[in-house]
């Protein structure tokens, strides 16, 4: 049977990849794995059985979880089959800095060691040519939403600010999480910042979008997606390790508009 070719529906400036304005199917958003293998092939069969869906992983594909090395090789062969069609985002543990992960924890490294029997010197820049090279900082569906692994700031004042970013703004985007109060604050992380709700009504504004997508946080999701800031940053999870039930957004842009209606769209694994 041949093989259904696709129009790619996705164009990439840079850093940031856009779902071009024509597509009316479904957007698939997948948050924080983790090296939970067991969610992550799930989250693929749904994507496997939506014909002309578009996915897009949040980030954060190893540490805490067993299988780190496993996800990564099944994020970047979905990558190689369906480059006009799957979109993998950069998070904070993907945030290597002259080969050295700046984070924790780290468990990658050890995965490498055990189950490949090779340095992680070695392994590193395999992992940086299949892998990082080809992770965007976001991905903006016009009209409806960004998805980031962290979050935003008030830099962002337009989609070149994400495919051109500065230090501060990447570093923002990996590492940011929505807080309670007014303007930016010193994020406890250590890195990032806290965004107040004001901060997400301006970087709404200013990419003409309704909704901040969101993992970095699975602890916040364990019973299904989060919404806070009035409802325009909703943050996600995909992996089990944290405890709780990971699930998929499965969402029509033109169809779930309100924060309800994205919120139920999630998909349970």
């Amino acid at each position: 049977m041949p093989r259904i070719r696709y129009v790619s529906m996705i164009r990439r400036k840079n850093k940031l990849a856009v779902l071009e304005e024509g597509f009316r199917g479904k957007v698939l958003v997948a948050g924080d794995i983790h090296g939970d293998l067991e969610a992550f092939e799930k989250a693929k069969a749904i994507f496997e059985k939506e014909e002309g869906a578009v996915l897009v992983f949040l980030g954060d594909y190893a540490d805490r979880g067993e299988n780190g090395l496993e996800v990564i090789r099944g994020i970047c062969e979905l990558l190689d089959r369906h480059p006009d069609r799957v979109v993998a985002l950069k998070g904070n543990h993907e945030d290597y800095r002259d080969g050295r992960p700046w984070f924790s924890p780290w468990t990658l490294g050890w995965e490498v060691e055990e189950k490949l029997g090779i340095s992680w010197e070695r392994f590193y820049p395999e992992l940086e040519a299949r892998l990082l090279n080809r992770l965007c900082l976001g991905f903006l569906i016009p009209g409806f939403a960004l998805c980031v692994h962290g979050g935003i700031c008030r830099a962002i004042a337009g989609e070149e600010m994400l495919a051109n970013p500065t230090p501060e703004i990447e570093e923002a985007v990996l590492w940011s999480d929505p807080g309670e109060s007014e303007g930016e604050r010193a994020n406890p992380r250590g890195a990032g910042i806290l965004f107040g709700p004001d901060i997400t009504g301006e970087v709404v504004r200013n990419l003409n979008v309704r909704f901040i997508l969101r993992g970095h946080e699975p602890q916040k999701a364990l019973l299904g997606p989060y919404a806070e800031h009035e409802g325009r940053v909703i943050t996600t999870s995909c992996t089990a390790v944290y405890g709780g039930r990971p699930f998929v957004l499965r969402v029509r842009p033109e169809k779930h508009r309100t924060p309800e209606e994205l919120t139920n769209s999630a998909v349970y694994l």
